[in-house]
């Protein structure tokens, strides 16, 4: 199902991979192609007007996530809240009546399940919706109405948008969908999780 008011989404990478070594982890191969990759293919296979990618000072993973618009956020070491707000002020500049989020560094989200954030935001403009693994605290990706948009500017520091998921709708996603990479070993790790679900 798709909203029929327009829709953004931003995909966040700007992180300052502290916890990866000097690499920078979007760029680490994941069985064949950049950890960004991976994010940035499942957010394209969402129907929105628009695809937003903030970055940090260095652009150049840009090349890596065709199809985005580049946004560079020269503050990311202030925290996740620096890139959050970049996005949503784009999304407010262009009209977006929601803005979807995604983390780069998150490679197993599917477009399946964004579309169910999108089908619960068309059950409520106001609220907004979080992901959810089973019996765990709502979590990325989240779709954030334009009623939203003020309280996500004024969030601060690395802790993005925690803050406003408390009564937030939630949509439930296997929890392996949801895995996220911190550090080299957990790039082995997400390796074999796909070798153990990509035929589910």
């Amino acid at each position: 199902m798709t909203h029929a008011e327009p829709l953004a989404l931003a995909l966040l990478a700007a992180g300052r991979s502290a916890r990866f070594g000097s690499a920078d982890k979007l760029i680490a191969p994941l069985c064949g192609r950049p950890l960004i990759a991976w994010a940035a293919e499942a957010g394209w296979m969402l129907p929105a007007e628009w695809h937003l990618l903030v970055t940090g000072a260095d652009t150049s993973l840009a090349a890596a996530v065709p199809g985005y618009r580049l946004l560079a956020n020269p503050d990311a070491r202030l925290g996740l809240s620096t890139s959050l707000r970049i996005a949503v002020m784009e999304a407010e500049r262009l009209g977006a009546a929601a803005l979807v989020v995604m983390l780069g560094d998150m490679p197993f989200v599917q477009s399946a399940h964004l579309h169910q954030l999108v089908a619960a935001f068309g059950a409520d403009d106001m609220r907004p919706v979080f992901s959810q693994m089973p019996h765990g605290a709502p979590c990325p990706p989240a779709l954030f109405p334009a009623a939203c948009f003020d309280a996500l500017k004024s969030q601060t520091g690395d802790r993005g948008a925690r803050g406003l998921a408390f009564g937030a709708r939630l949509v439930a996603a296997p929890d392996w969908t949801l895995t996220d990479i911190d550090t080299p070993d957990d790039v082995a790790r997400a390796a074999a999780l796909w070798e153990e679900h990509a035929t589910d």
